[in-house]
Order: C-alpha cells, then sequence, then structure tokens
C-alpha cells in the first residue's frame, strides 16, 4: 500500500503511526477501526507528547566517557567471557597442500597459449 507523507498507514483495520525519532524506527498503533481523520488526529496529538518527552521515547542516556566505559567493559569480561579459549593461529588453507595451491592443470603445463 502506498504510504502519504504523514507517517500513518492502515494495516489489516489498524491505523498505525510509523517514525523515526533520534535514529530509532518506532511504531505506534493508533487505533483499531477509526477512519483517517481521526487517526490523523491521534498521530498528531502522539507526535506533541513524543516531542515533549511525555511519551518516553527520546529520553537519550548521558554517554560515559572512556574511561568509565572501559573500566565497566573490562568488569563484564571478567564475569561473562569463557576462561582459557585457544585460538587458531592460522588458516586451514595457508599451508603449501591443498586445493588452492596448484595453478596449472594435473600435469603442471599451462593450458594458455
Amino acid at each position: 500500500m502506498a504510504r502519504r507523507g504523514d507517517g500513518i498507514y492502515l494495516r489489516s483495520k489498524t491505523w498505525w503511526l510509523d517514525f523515526t525519532h533520534q535514529g530509532k524506527r518506532h511504531y505506534i498503533r493508533l487505533g483499531k477501526n477509526i477512519n483517517r481523520t481521526a487517526a490523523g488526529e491521534l498521530a498528531m496529538a502522539k507526535r506533541a507528547a513524543i516531542l515533549k518527552g511525555e511519551a518516553g521515547i527520546g529520553k537519550k542516556q548521558k554517554d560515559l566517557p572512556f574511561e568509565k566505559a572501559a573500566e565497566e567493559f573490562v568488569r563484564w569480561a571478567e564475569a561473562n567471557k569463557r576462561p582459557g579459549r585457544p585460538r587458531a593461529t592460522g588458516s586451514a588453507w595457508s599451508g603449501s597442500s591443498g586445493p588452492r595451491s596448484s595453478r596449472g592443470s594435473a600435469s603442471g603445463r599451462s593450458t594458455r597459449s
């Protein structure tokens, strides 16, 4: 269904408000079995509440300084990461044997002329 520019749309019998606020997408159910005019009025009221900060959307946490974030990550890592997991030091294909090591044909001669 094509949408208009007001951000409301009908899905089944329910009107929805679709918008982005501070980089996050939000969907708000406006009502079921109402007409487009009523849905538009509800959408304007919802938008006003969001802009005033009454809707609970848009309360942004303060950014942590790098030092505090690093300390918090270290505490989390010590509590949640598995200890002593060995790491692979190379790729399985890094050796000289394997299907990618020879470029030519089986006889060793080039097929190009």
